[in-house]
């Protein structure tokens, strides 16, 4: 009997909904990674790592 609920149940696609997009995201982020140039690379690895001293907050 559970097996012919959970079978039948629309709610089953939202993990494979959740799965898609995760590896949809994933693909995009990586292609958008490998695709920057050695130029943006080292302007963001340049960037400090502290906050502005002058930041009020």
């Amino acid at each position: 009997m559970h097996k012919e609920l959970l079978s039948q149940t629309p709610l089953l696609a939202l993990p494979l909904l959740a799965l898609f997009l995760f590896i949809f995201v994933f693909a995009a982020e990586t292609v958008r990674a490998m695709r920057r140039t050695t130029a943006e690379v080292d302007h963001d690895a340049s960037l400090p790592l502290l906050e502005d001293e002058s930041h009020d907050g």
